[in-house]
């Protein structure tokens, strides 16, 4: 009995441990949601975001074939948008509004390549109103056998009542490595 107690309890603290990751001295659970108490989702409301009907595919399939993913209510679809770039939506369940991801070619990003960067995409978690994203690019250093590697992470907090991003700040990071290649 006592196993079987001690099993369910490593179970349920799972979740929790996925919630606490910190990205540049942010970390989710530092900004929750609430609960989602809505077992039925929305049909999609295409007229509360203009753009959304040119990828009206996409958000369908992604809509109905997800879970919440994002501040308890909401249901994201993320696509490419050229060479290092994404986009994307978010559908709260509620009511079937779209509201934009602060994604786009303001924090597109070329990439970087050596095995012991940061992930450059996107972070957000199903109970927290945190969302970042990060970029990533590499420079060479002419002469040399080092490369500059400069990272940035968007720190983004969704504002329930105002329902839109508010970036908190810019995260940015210089490293000088060696070549491993």
């Amino acid at each position: 009995m006592k196993r079987i107690l001690i099993s369910i309890s490593a179970i349920c603290l799972i979740p929790l441990n996925a919630n606490t990751q910190t990205i540049a001295g942010y970390s989710f659970e530092s900004y929750p949601s609430t609960k989602n108490p809505v077992t039925q989702k929305a049909k999609i409301n295409y007229n509360s975001n203009p753009d959304a009907k040119y990828y009206k595919t996409r958000i369908n399939s992604s809509y109905k074939t997800s879970k919440v993913d994002f501040a308890s209510y909401y249901i994201t679809t993320i696509w490419g948008c050229g060479t290092g770039c994404i986009n994307g939506v978010m559908v709260d369940v509620r009511d079937g509004k779209i509201y934009d991801l602060p994604l786009g070619e303001d924090t597109s990003s070329t990439g970087c390549y050596s095995s012991d960067t940061a992930d450059d995409g996107t972070s957000y978690t199903a109970f927290s109103r945190l969302f970042v994203k990060g970029t990533c690019s590499e420079t060479e250093i002419e002469n040399t056998s080092n490369y500059k590697q400069e990272q940035k992470f968007f720190i983004n907090v969704w504002n329930e009542s105002k329902k839109k991003f508010e970036l908190v700040k810019i995260v940015e990071k210089t490293d000088i490595k060696k070549k491993s290649y």
